[in-house]
């Protein structure tokens, strides 16, 4: 049974749940936290778009990597988790809480074989207690087995099972080998036993016996310093990757396949020790130089400390992955240059400083010419009458720097062509966003009567749900019928964002209502409110859970009985503070938008 005992280091719990995943796995849960961060709780969200800030995780194109589409965002974000606790914790939330059919069924399954859930709600959910490994897979085939109609990943089985029982899976100790230290075990008995009938006058007690008596006290001593060399190791890389794990990233090294059991048995020890320790140092070195200076000339000057430090930083990761061993495709490669994001700085300061001007320097085929041209034998009288020029080695130097300066003006072209790219999105997103606010100026001119101007009424004051509802009630008479049904929350609903409810009710009574009336074209409703008022838009709902929950889907306005099948709303979760759903339906023989239900989640049949 899982452990009761706090385990002392949150940090690396997160990762722990994570690593529960397999590769494919982990990409499809990051990308579906990724693309349900909108719809998140505000706590959830807000968690998830900070932690991939402070994890400094850059994609090209992009100065913010939140503006990035999801796609591109997803490998980073996905390499970025395996090492940083803040962010595999803020990641799983949110995949916890768009994934609430599976959260709901893991609740009932802990309760049912006697677990209590201690994360009732996604966005609150921490990992205090430690679950053995082969306890967590037995519950995760029971579950499976007990859900075979629901067809749940079994990964996402046991990584839900976690979260909700709020535990980190471990390897238990009785999986750790004991084969292995049985086989020790019964060589040393057999040793012994063979020793106890040696006779007392055999040679082997004078000489051989005590050789190997000493021996294998040296033998105690060395695997004891072996022991300490490797926890000293892990120690210092657990310290880099702590400090620096979104560094590393950015230097494209994945630190994963790092470990002490990794390092080559011919190494020496002392020297991959102190490798180690020059990276962290580096690291921490280079860790206040990494962002762009408030100015130019201090930018000039960390270009130069910057540059430095990344060659020196590449090196000391090049020679630790020389120590690694294993599988060609297993180990992580360097690349032999390292992205230098204000490589802007540097060239122009070598191109101020060099003695080249703006000359053209001399082709590579040409130097090659001048260093590889055998002069033809001749007296000292040729030789005092040719002109003087470089020598070997000044064109050798010529030859380098001519390649450097190459290689800086392809960089400055293509970050100057990132910059275009990300200029351009800017402008295509201002344009729409400027579309956008018309096209819904027109539909509130249209709805307040086709008035000449739009009308510029100061911001409402909406303190809580009725206030949105009853300002709604007022402004749009003619647009909106509200007829709650006995489900409906209005006066005392605790959702913490009103001001949302009267721009999702607003949407309703202009954008939604001009669309039906024929007098605005909205081609998708979803994306509509979403620009809106960040909501989304669903519109229907199965025809089972409409039946089953007649109460919460139906409503009445004159005698009439209408059925709820779409809905606005926001958040996922069952908490009434965060959450909130808005039910409604076109009248068209009234020709108005009838609202019959306002209040939290709805029940359905995943619920």
């Amino acid at each position: 049974m899982p452990n009761d005992v706090p385990s002392g280091d949150e940090r690396l719990e997160f990762t722990a749940a994570y690593e529960v995943l397999s590769p494919a796995r982990r990409d499809a849960v990051v990308a579906r936290a990724l693309s349900s961060r909108s719809a998140a709780s505000p706590e959830a969200g807000s968690a998830l778009s900070s932690a991939i800030q402070k994890s400094r995780i850059r994609v090209t194109g992009y100065r913010d990597p939140l503006r990035a589409p999801h796609t591109l965002l997803r490998e980073p974000v996905s390499a970025a988790a395996s090492v940083s606790n803040e962010l595999a914790g803020a990641l799983l939330k949110v995949w916890a809480e768009s994934e609430a059919e599976l959260r709901g069924r893991v609740a009932e399954y802990l309760s049912n074989v006697g677990m209590q859930s201690r994360s009732p709600e996604a966005s609150s959910i921490s990992l205090r207690q430690t679950w053995p490994l082969d306890d967590l897979n037995s519950h995760r085939d029971k579950f499976i087995r007990l859900y075979s109609g629901q067809d749940f990943d079994q990964d996402d089985a046991a990584l839900m099972l976690c979260l909700v029982a709020g535990r980190a899976p471990v390897v238990s100790e009785e999986s750790r080998g004991d084969e292995a230290s049985g086989t020790v075990a019964e060589f040393l008995d057999q040793a012994a036993n063979y020793l106890q009938a040696l006779p007392a006058a055999a040679p082997e007690w004078q000489s051989t016996i005590p050789a190997f008596i000493s021996s294998l006290s040296n033998l105690v001593a060395s695997k004891a310093l072996e022991l300490k060399w490797v926890d000293d190791f892990e120690a210092i890389l657990r310290e880099v990757v702590e400090e620096s794990g979104g560094l590393l990233a950015f230097f494209e090294q994945d630190t994963h396949y790092w470990s002490a059991s990794r390092v080559s048995t011919t190494a020496d020890s002392e020297s991959a020790l102190a490798t180690a320790g020059e990276l962290r140092d580096l690291l921490r070195e280079y860790l206040p130089l990494h962002e762009r200076a408030a100015n130019f000339s201090e930018e000039r000057d960390r270009a130069q400390k910057r540059e430095k430090l990344q060659t020196a930083i590449l090196d000391c990761i090049g020679r630790i992955n020389s120590l690694m061993t294993g599988k060609a495709d297993d180990l992580p490669k360097v690349s032999p240059a390292a992205p230098l994001p204000y490589g802007r700085w540097r060239a122009r300061q070598q191109l101020e400083s060099t003695t080249l001007g703006a000359q053209e320097p001399p082709p590579a085929n040409s130097l090659q010419e001048a260093l590889t041209t055998t002069e033809p034998a001749s007296d000292e009288d040729a030789v005092d009458e040719r002109p003087q020029g470089p020598t070997t080695a000044q064109l050798a130097a010529l030859q380098s720097e001519n390649v450097g300066l190459r290689d800086n003006t392809r960089s400055l072209l293509v970050e100057n062509q990132d910059l275009r790219d990300e200029v351009e999105a800017l402008k295509t997103e201002l344009y729409g966003s400027q579309e956008r606010e018309d096209s819904w100026r027109l539909a509130y001119r249209s709805a307040v009567g086709g008035a000449s101007e739009v009308l510029e009424d100061p911001a409402p004051e909406v303190e809580t749900v009725n206030d949105a509802v009853e300002l709604a009630k007022s402004r749009f008479r003619q647009e909106l019928v509200f007829a709650p049904n006995s489900d409906s929350t209005i006066e005392d609903n605790p959702f913490t964002d009103p001001m949302r409810v009267w721009e999702a009710l607003q949407w309703l009574g202009t954008t939604y209502y001009a669309s039906k009336m024929g007098r605005l074209r909205v081609t998708d409703f979803d994306q509509s409110i979403k620009e809106a008022c960040g909501w989304w838009y669903k519109g229907d709902q199965g025809e089972t859970t409409l039946s089953r929950y007649e109460k919460s889907y139906t409503t009445r306005v004159d005698g009439k009985r209408h059925w709820l099948a779409e809905h606005i709303g926001k958040g996922t979760s069952f908490d009434a503070r965060y959450t909130i759903r808005i039910a409604f339906v076109w009248d068209r023989d009234r020709r108005q938008v009838i609202v019959g239900y306002v209040g939290r989640h709805q029940q359905t049949d995943a619920s």
